[in-house]
């Protein structure tokens, strides 16, 4: 039997090498799973990232994503130092294929973290503005905007921190600041809630405050082109100041002056109170009629220059030391009657009732005269004789009113009336004026 066994053995594989191809077998198994799981017999497009830094919790593997969506993964972490001799993070990454066509030239990348603890991860992101024209090429090198801060970066800055701010002065700065604010939350919650209010106020209006600013910056710029003038004026400021303290003394004694003067005025106007409030009350009636009539000063002196100019100073002489008048005798009127001839002056102004330039300054334009129906004439007595009469006093005697004891005018009419007057309007012999 022996012999029988080594004859088959001689005949056929050894046993043994059939355990040493299961362990090859086995051993290959293993090595083709490790490098499929670790992506290495992937295809891969290289991009190189480079960032001031990269965090503590950034490692190989880590995911490269665009959109949300990995597109990729980092295969080293490594450093260089750069011209200026800042020592730079490089990031060595891993794009697949299918996905790296479709990243533009002007691709950006950062360094994010899922949470503050969480793992890094970089993110590729295409710019607001649109992508490039071009995509991006195999092996590029991007530049990280920036860094998520980790909590762990924050502990390490705070421990330095604290490493440097003495206790026993903090502590003293946090129980005068706990001291402050003990029993003040109330009010604390008050302002809060008052700047909340303020804010909700102040964002609808946030386009207006940019545009403000937009103005200062304009505005600003206005005063720096007038900066050599401001300060010039304020050279002449100081030219003036020293002026000023020279004549320091001249201008006490004008200031003086002007104390007495004022004093004065006070002891004048004083005494004289009642006397100017009754002037000025009496002269209201006529600044009120002046002011009523203003509209026609300036067509009333236009018109005066018109005429001067038009033939008016040549009527009148034309060398300022004559004037030429042309002078007639003339059936006189009657006599004053009263109460008969009490005027009636209902006329109010032009047309509307308002005060009218007419034709002025051009008073040729005012022919033919315009008539204008007004309420105006001699009371009961008739406006105008019917009759190419003579006024018919007898006698008018006015000298007594001159005497030392004044006495009234004598007026005497020794017959009718002035022919055209009525037969009923007949008045005494022997009749005084008008009281």
């Amino acid at each position: 039997m022996v012999n029988g066994t080594n004859g088959t053995r001689r005949d056929g594989v050894d046993p043994i090498w059939w355990a040493l191809i299961s362990l090859i077998v086995v051993v290959a198994l293993v090595a083709i799973t490790a490098l499929l799981f670790s992506g290495a017999l992937r295809p891969a497009v290289p991009v190189t990232l480079v960032s001031d830094r990269v965090g503590l919790v950034m490692e190989n593997g880590a995911k490269v994503k665009l959109r949300g969506v990995q597109i990729g993964e980092v295969s080293s972490i490594g450093s260089k130092t750069d011209t200026a001799g800042h020592v730079l993070s490089t990031l060595n990454l891993k794009i697949d294929p299918a996905s790296f066509r479709y990243l533009p030239d002007n691709v950006e990348a950062q360094i994010k973290s899922s949470s503050a603890f969480g793992a890094k991860y970089v993110e590729l992101r295409v710019p607001a503005s649109g992508a490039g024209s071009r995509p991006l090429a195999a092996g590029a090198v991007l530049r990280s905007r920036n860094v998520t801060v980790e909590v762990n970066t924050v502990f390490e800055n705070l421990q330095a921190l604290v490493q440097v701010i003495d206790p026993v002065k903090l502590n003293a700065v946090l129980s005068a600041v706990a001291d402050a604010l003990r029993g003040k939350g109330e009010l604390i919650g008050q302002a809060i809630t008052d700047a909340n209010h303020v804010l909700l106020e102040v964002n609808p209006r946030m386009e207006t405050i940019r545009r403000d600013w937009q103005l200062f910056g304009q505005t600003t710029g206005a005063y720096a082109d007038a900066a050599p003038d401001l300060v010039s004026l304020l050279d002449s400021f100081s030219t003036t100041a020293t002026t000023i303290s020279g004549q320091s003394k001249e201008l006490d004694g004008l200031l003086l002056s002007a104390v007495g003067f004022a004093r004065s005025g006070v002891g004048t106007v004083g005494r004289n109170e009642l006397d100017l409030v009754r002037a000025l009350r009496l002269v209201e009636p006529t600044t009120g009629l002046l002011a009523t009539y203003s509209p026609t000063y300036t067509c009333l002196f236009q018109g005066a220059q018109w005429f001067l100019e038009h033939g008016g100073r040549d009527a009148m002489g034309g060398n300022g030391k004559s004037v030429i008048m042309d002078a007639a005798l003339l059936a006189g009127a009657d006599p004053y009657r009263f109460p008969d001839n009490l005027p009636v002056v209902n006329a109010s102004g032009g047309p509307g009732g308002r005060p009218s330039c007419g034709s002025l300054p051009d008073v040729s334009k005012n022919f033919p005269v315009k008539y204008l129906v007004t309420d105006t004439g001699f009371g009961t007595g008739l406006d105008m004789r019917p009759n190419p009469g003579i006024g018919f006093p007898g006698l008018a005697n006015y000298f007594p009113v001159t005497k030392p004891d004044p006495q009234p005018p004598i007026i005497r009419y020794p017959g009718g009336p002035a022919p055209g007057l009525p037969a009923e309007v007949v008045d005494a012999p022997d009749v005084q004026g008008p009281p």
